[in-house]
C-alpha cells in the first residue's frame, strides 16, 4: 500500500467512547482507535452503496426479503 498522509487534528471527543473504541479495536492509543472506526465506517457506507446499487440494476436478489421495497431517502 502507498503512504497514507495523516495530518494532526485537534479533535472534542468524549473520553469514555474513546476508551471504549480502543478496547474494542485493540488499538495501541487513541488515535489509531478512531482511525480505525473511521475506516470501518466509511467501508460499511462503500458496501451499503454497492449493494444498493446492485438492487436498483436489479443483479442483487433480496431472498429474505429484508430490504425495504422502495428506495428510502436519507438524510
Amino acid at each position: 500500500m502507498g503512504k497514507t498522509a495523516l495530518e494532526r487534528m485537534n479533535l472534542i471527543l468524549e473520553r469514555n467512547k474513546v476508551r471504549d473504541l480502543k478496547r474494542a479495536y485493540g488499538s495501541r492509543n487513541n488515535s489509531e482507535a478512531v482511525r480505525n472506526a473511521i475506516d470501518q465506517e466509511l467501508a460499511i457506507k462503500g458496501i451499503q452503496t454497492a449493494l444498493r446499487r446492485l438492487r436498483e440494476r436489479g443483479t442483487l436478489e433480496d431472498v429474505f426479503n429484508r430490504a425495504p421495497s422502495r428506495r428510502t431517502k436519507r438524510k
